[in-house]
């Protein structure tokens, strides 16, 4: 939490409300950036407590759905849908607005109640969702896995989809490829809107379906993908970001354009993201430079000139090295 932000909510907390709306929604309006980001959350969090998920609520989280935190945007994505409103009750919007209003205890306390409550019920099952997500974001990754694991195996469609996806980033972490390969796999499906997902969601799971598979194309479902389909191995890496191109209007993470235009050397939309993604955050610019470098030899065609120089000069803007 940047400590701009966390003074907006420790007034906030201390029952100044209109101090803290002031100072957050100057903050939330002062360009596309990650600071920005995280205080239109946390006035999404202050309107969700006074006045529940409809009126500025709403309109704080598409600010925080379209922007490029890869934690708060796929959050704010998920809260946009009827689906969430319809399986939360009021117990559990007060707990994540304590979450969002950095009363993590309150949160954690009120979702491991709800979980255990409502067990067997839609709102047990996304309790258990957010309360995996909360101590996800929070650095325990080892508690986080149990909640999400079983929010993934007992709903499907949308909230699968996000389950899969949070859980995904822990198997990663833990360099379990093959399984985080399987599971993102099942999140891209699930998250997509004609199975149940939706069009906020899907993209952010996308990216991080196709980043996974841009590092690593050894994978065995990458190789079965060939094997079957007899496609390429770069046609696979590409299929996530293209199906995400299409799913752009809640949600349109920078990297989808990276990953998108690289293979058709479609230079201009890769550098606008790359611009988009160094005035949000150091460590965006970093992870969009990443996904260039693991994505180059996918592209590179050393018959096409064109392609050639544009690859060049993308990598030395970067300061990258020529992969071998």
């Amino acid at each position: 939490m940047p400590d701009e932000v966390e003074r907006g909510l420790a007034a906030y907390r201390a029952g100044d409300v209109p101090a803290a709306r002031a100072l957050l929604t100057t903050i939330a309006g002062a360009g596309r950036t990650a600071v920005s980001g995280h205080a239109a959350m946390a006035l999404a969090g202050i309107e969700l407590s006074e006045n529940g998920l409809d009126g500025s609520c709403r309109g704080w989280l598409e600010q925080v759905a379209a922007g490029e935190d890869p934690w708060l945007g796929p959050l704010a994505a998920v809260m946009l849908t009827p689906d969430f409103r319809s399986s939360s009750d009021r117990a559990l919007l007060q707990s994540l607005a304590a979450q969002l209003t950095g009363d993590l205890g309150a949160a954690q306390d009120g979702f491991e109640q709800a979980a255990e409550v409502r067990k067997g019920t839609e709102i047990g099952d996304v309790a258990s969702l957010l309360l995996g997500n909360l101590l996800l974001q929070s650095g325990d990754q080892t508690a986080a896995l149990g909640p999400l694991t079983y929010a993934r195996e007992m709903c499907d469609g949308l909230f699968a989809g996000y389950a899969a996806h949070l859980e995904g980033h822990i198997l990663i972490g833990r360099d379990a490829k093959e399984q985080a390969g399987e599971v993102l796999q099942y999140a891209h499906g699930e998250s997509h809107p004609a199975r149940g997902g939706s069009k906020g969601l899907h993209p952010w799971v996308a990216v991080r379906f196709g980043e996974l598979l841009a590092g690593d194309t050894w994978l065995d479902l990458v190789y079965d993908q060939v094997e079957r389909s007899g496609v390429s191995e770069g046609e696979v890496v590409r299929e996530p970001f293209e199906s995400a191109r299409y799913q752009t209007e809640v949600s349109n993470p920078a990297l989808v354009d990276i990953g998108l235009y690289l293979f058709p050397a479609t230079f201009g939309p890769v550098h606008a993201g790359l611009e988009r993604l160094k005035t949000w955050s150091d460590e965006r610019y970093e992870r969009g430079r990443r996904l260039v470098l693991a994505l180059h030899t996918h592209v590179e065609d050393s018959r096409d000139e064109e392609r050639t120089r544009g690859l060049t000069d993308l990598r030395e803007r970067l300061g990258l090295p020529r992969p071998h």
